[in-house]
């Protein structure tokens, strides 16, 4: 009969590795006092069971697998899994089995800390690569206007006069626009992956009507051609961040401007009912891909390459996270007809 008898008694109690014999079947037949130690279940509580009991569900395909290489007569050697504390978690387990006539006799050591000090060097390794994915990406990208900015500035300090001067200063402006909201993009992104968020500020505000129409103003001033539909029904006061709110409306109606059809007006509607704002922003086009809708709200997701060159891929990212600090959302629906952004926040305190 298979028990700890036949391993050395003295070895097998003071051991401070889990130590057991299965049977061909998957079943713990003995267990030494170093499985309680390390995950809390007893003698009792194992004897008989099978492994797979224990186990983590991710990890039952791979344990299968190299159980019936050990029946087969093939000794398994750090073999890596979870088994589930008594408690609450799982412990990761490094084992060796080696299979007997009578059985299946293994050793496993607790590599719990090494596998946590593992995911939190991973864990920084991917923040240096981020940092440094995202120092190439703003190096490129506002590269583009400065260079644009600079050669303005060349060219008007040699014919200030000339009939070309308010075409190169319009140009150089837009730059100026684009680096700005690069920078801004870029210091909202960071607050955000360094664990401080979107920073709002609440207050109770009347004039969210003429802000949101100042910032439809401002689109159509400075993309040619822009036409926004805007209809409002903002009755009473709004407790909100008013400036942020309005970063999201004006990130909203330049992708939209950017994508629709032209010609087709873009529409902005406003709302404030049974205590939420709601702020849609509607246009035609190309509908988003159900595999882009996936990943819209990414940080570095641009989409079609193509069709936004000057951006981080970061607005929509910063936009979903400022209204997730209202307490909020902001969804997309995209089809045929349409593709429509909306913004929900609560609009009280």
């Amino acid at each position: 009969m298979l028990d700890e008898h036949h391993i050395g008694s003295r070895s097998w109690q003071v051991n401070p590795d889990p130590m057991c014999i299965l049977d061909t079947q998957g079943r713990f037949v003995a267990v030494n006092p170093a499985w309680e130690a390390t995950l809390g279940w007893t003698r009792e509580e194992m004897v008989g069971e099978a492994y797979r009991r224990f186990l983590h569900p991710d990890d039952i395909e791979r344990s299968d697998s190299a159980f019936e290489d050990v029946t087969q007569g093939k000794p398994v050697l750090r073999f890596e899994n979870r088994y589930r504390a008594k408690s609450d978690g799982y412990r990761w387990l490094s084992w060796v089995a080696v299979p007997e006539a009578d059985g299946i006799y293994c050793t496993s050591r607790d590599i719990t800390p090494e596998k946590e000090r593992d995911q939190t060097i991973a864990k920084q390794r991917e923040e240096a690569e981020l940092r440094e994915q995202f120092l190439a990406i703003l190096g490129h990208d506002l590269r583009t206007p400065l260079s644009s900015f600079i050669s303005g500035l060349r060219l008007l300090s040699r014919e200030v006069e000339s009939e070309n001067a308010q075409q190169v200063l319009q140009s150089m402006q837009g730059s100026a626009s684009r680096m700005s909201e690069l920078i801004r993009n870029m210091m909202e992104f960071a607050r955000v992956r360094l664990g401080d968020g979107i920073g709002i500020e609440r207050e109770r505000h009347q004039d969210l009507d003429s802000r949101i129409s100042q910032v439809v103003e401002e689109i159509e001033n400075t993309v040619p051609g822009a036409r926004i539909e805007y209809t409002a029904d903002l009755s009473g006061s709004v407790v909100c961040d008013a400036s942020r709110i309005m970063q999201i409306v004006s990130n909203l109606l330049g992708n939209a401007v950017s994508h629709g059809v032209e010609g087709e007006p873009v529409r902005l509607k406003a709302t404030q009912a049974d205590g939420q704002l709601t702020i849609a922003v509607a246009n035609a086009g190309e509908p988003i891909s159900s595999a882009a809708r996936e990943n819209l709200f990414r940080p570095f997701f641009k989409g079609d390459p193509q069709s936004s060159p000057q951006g981080l891929g970061l607005g929509l990212y910063i936009s979903s996270e400022i209204a997730a600090a209202h307490g909020g959302s902001l969804t997309v629906d995209s089809d045929a007809d349409q593709t429509c952004f909306t913004l929900t926040i609560p609009a009280t305190e």
